[in-house]
């Protein structure tokens, strides 16, 4: 597989190493010569100087043998060109992938059309994909990861256990009763920064961050397991009116729940720009650090304070601000991953990435073959990979129990048609299931060898 990577940020620096462990054939163009060189000492690439819009350009980094086209510069307008580039120059079947941040193109162009017209299979927002994860936030508050799987049908749900949490102490066999009408799995413990995958004996300690396996029917069970607040969010405030801080406004002002939503914002001209868009939010000029602005509005009464503008400090701070004065739940935006352990450090709980949002939405779409999905874990270093069985693997027509899965992965679901089921030691394994693999580099290659054909 070859594949044209434009753009060579955080984000196409993710999207290029994650191909070359799957072993594609990869190129990286872009116009700055110095991160290229950065990126070639790093993965096993081939790197082009030169705007990935270019024609010639693209010509020199072999795009008529290219099976897939990922345009993830910071410029809207090169991306949306190198798709139209790649359509007119190698009219093939590769798929052509572009990264569109401003809101203005998805408020006045039909996505279908908008594609269609310039050659585009897949667009990618990352702002968007940072919206959904809020919304899993807010239906789940206090916890640190929600991952969809099994088209979402089944939900993966990570938090981490405080030092008084009732979870400490016990063996996870006594903490996962089998209960009819629900199925639920402890699937992935990450302790230090290391992923641990649990046993029957295995004994979660403080500060771990655990991930929980469930149905999405299940909701109130994995509430009820983790001991979340039952309450519903209902009145959200909002710091930073930017492209996420608008989209989440937008989706939330239209969400049946009926949420109460205010958006702080310092920039006058941006705080005019969104009272002229959304119709049943608050729009209050101000610093979102500002103790005695917070105060006067009574955001101490917030069921939930997002902080989302585009300074991870000012996040932070907003956010510890907001929770010292009475905000039920924080979510916290930050670009820079290096922070993420500070947030939990620090006392404050869900946490959101623009960057990793949009690496796991493009890899979803980039699988094929009989990986059906992926999905990123914390510290981005482990992956819940979904897997079809094929005819003639190791692992089909045998109880999960005799399967031979290597140290360090875990079967944390089975799909079969309609069906989710969360798999025990006599599920037996079909060909044409889905199975959803929690685990590593290694394991994950070792289960891809396992579940495939001969």
């Amino acid at each position: 597989m070859r594949a044209l990577v434009i753009g060579a940020g955080e984000v196409g620096f993710n999207i290029a190493s994650r191909l070359v462990r799957e072993k594609a054939d990869v190129v990286v163009i872009d116009i700055d010569r110095q991160r290229l060189e950065t990126v070639a000492e790093t993965l096993d690439v081939q790197t082009v100087v030169g705007f990935g819009s270019n024609p010639g350009v693209l010509a020199e980094a072999g795009l008529g043998a290219a099976d897939m086209l990922v345009a993830v510069t910071g410029h809207d307008e090169t991306n949306i060109l190198a798709c139209r580039m790649a359509q007119l120059l190698a009219p093939s079947d590769a798929r052509r992938v572009a990264r569109i941040k401003a809101s203005g193109y998805y408020d006045f162009f039909d996505e279908k059309k908008f594609r269609s017209d310039f050659g585009i299979n897949f667009i990618i927002n990352p702002s968007q994909e940072a919206v959904e994860t809020i919304m899993d936030f807010i239906e789940f508050p206090g916890v640190s990861d929600v991952i969809e799987v099994a088209r979402g049908r089944l939900r993966l749900v990570g938090m981490r256990l405080t030092r008084k949490h009732r979870l400490l102490g016990k063996p996870i066999s006594e903490l996962l009763p089998r209960e009819s009408g629900a199925d639920i799995l402890i699937a992935a413990i990450y302790r230090r920064h290391d992923l641990v995958i649990p046993r029957g004996d295995s004994i979660l300690r403080p500060g771990d961050l655990i991930y929980v396996a469930a149905g999405a029917a299940d909701k109130a069970k994995i509430n009820n397991f983790f001991g979340l607040d039952p309450e519903p969010i209902k009145d959200v405030t909002i710091v930073g009116g930017g492209d996420v801080g608008y989209l989440l406004a937008k989706r939330l002002e239209s969400d049946k729940r009926g949420f109460n939503v205010k958006i702080i914002e310092l920039n006058a001209e941006r705080c005019e720009h969104l009272s002229g868009r959304l119709k049943k939010t608050m729009v209050l000029k101000g610093d979102g650090t500002d103790q005695e602005l917070l105060i006067d509005e009574n955001i101490g009464d917030s069921d939930a304070f997002i902080a989302v503008s585009t300074d991870d400090e000012k996040n932070l701070i907003s956010c510890l601000v907001g929770k010292r004065l009475g905000a039920r739940h924080t979510i916290t935006r930050v670009n820079r991953f290096s922070y993420a352990p500070l947030v939990s450090a620090i006392g404050l709980e869900s946490l959101i990435s623009v960057r990793v949002a949009a690496v796991s939405a493009i890899l979803k779409y980039l699988r094929k073959g009989r990986v059906i999905s992926v999905a990123t874990l914390a510290h981005e270093d482990a992956e819940i990979v979904e897997f079809q069985v094929l005819p003639g693997s190791r692992a089909a027509g045998r109880k999960l129990m005799d399967v031979p899965f290597p140290k360090g992965a875990l079967a944390a679901a089975l799909t079969r048609g309609d069906e989710v089921i969360i798999p025990r030691g006599n599920t037996v394994i079909e060909p044409g299931d889905v199975l959803a693999v929690v685990g590593k580099g290694e394991a994950i290659a070792g289960a891809e060898k396992l579940l495939g054909g001969k």
